[in-house]
């Protein structure tokens, strides 16, 4: 698969590592600042992680997960963790661009090493990656702004086109929703699967469909920044304030344990000392955080 690299250090986007020069505190020589490391988790890391970086695949852009800010730098919720577990294991992460219906056979070819993506955590996903859990996701609809179609909720989705993004767990969302539709004796609903988030947000102002599922903070940002807030809104339906909540995970291939149990540490040493929950408050995201860095937190 072809990945666009975007040849920026979620470290330098963040603004949270120092570059070679700095002096460090142990051993390690590799470029990268060694002053805030977390040594137990550091001597969990693959020694080739710690020499050469962690390559990370991700669905660039997907506001305000992953997104280039308007000077360019890539920035993000996601983006900003990555630095910060780089911090602890003192050493650099990459972010490359990623397509998300093929981003886990990236992981298969070595193009890249983890994915930090939004990517929820599924007993499917599970038979070739595991888990590192790091925020609660669920998912929202948007419609046009003034909501001409009148869409309230699942209901109002029968005999109508919801637009999808390809790989997410969002299609099987909404063809739940369609056999339901079926069931009541209503029309199914048309699903339509577009590569990206700009994609399906230009596909629902030409009016290719009538709403889109998506990622609800993602949806929530989608709302309040296109156009200035006059594009689209978000669909609060009162049945189901969020869709198939669930958790969201850092993926990595399962036989990469010592990288897995690495990343589940530097995680877990974020949330003891308050950084990750000062992460997530920065981008509205505290009523998301979790408590403890599981691996593989979904069963069924």
């Amino acid at each position: 698969m072809a990945i666009k690299k975007l040849g920026l250090v979620a470290a330098m986007s963040a603004g949270l590592l120092l570059l070679a020069g700095c002096a460090a505190t142990n051993s390690v020589d590799n470029g990268i600042d060694q002053s805030k490391v977390d040594k137990a988790a550091q001597a969990l890391l693959p020694a080739e992680y710690l020499e050469n970086g962690i390559d990370v695949a991700s669905d660039i852009p997907y506001e305000p997960f992953e997104f280039e800010d308007e000077n360019g730098n890539l920035t993000g919720i996601d983006v900003e963790l990555g630095a910060l577990i780089g911090q602890k294991l003192g050493t650099e992460l990459r972010f490359n661009d990623a397509v998300f219906d093929t981003i886990i056979a990236s992981l298969e070819a070595g193009t890249n090493d983890i994915i930090i993506s939004s990517m929820s955590d599924t007993v499917e996903r599970q038979a070739k990656v595991d888990f590192v859990d790091y925020n609660v996701g669920g998912s929202q609809m948007i419609v046009l702004k003034g909501n001409p179609e009148g869409i309230t909720g699942a209901a109002d989705l029968c005999g109508k086109t919801v637009i999808v993004q390809n790989g997410t767990i969002q299609i099987d969302l909404v063809a739940g929703m369609s056999d339901d539709c079926v069931a009541s004796g209503s029309d199914a609903i048309t699903i339509t699967q577009l590569p990206d988030a700009p994609s399906m947000q230009n596909a629902l102002r030409a009016k290719q469909g009538d709403a889109v599922m998506l990622d609800s903070l993602v949806a929530q940002d989608s709302a309040r920044k296109a156009g200035n807030g006059e594009y689209f809104e978000v669909v609060n339906d009162p049945a189901n304030p969020v869709y198939d909540a669930g958790l969201v995970g850092i993926a990595i291939l399962k036989k990469d344990t010592g990288l897995r149990d690495a990343i589940q540490a530097a995680l877990q040493s974020l949330i003891d000392d308050g950084q990750y929950a000062a992460l997530l408050e920065k981008w509205g995201m505290s009523a998301n955080g979790v408590t403890s860095a599981t691996i593989n937190g979904t069963t069924e």
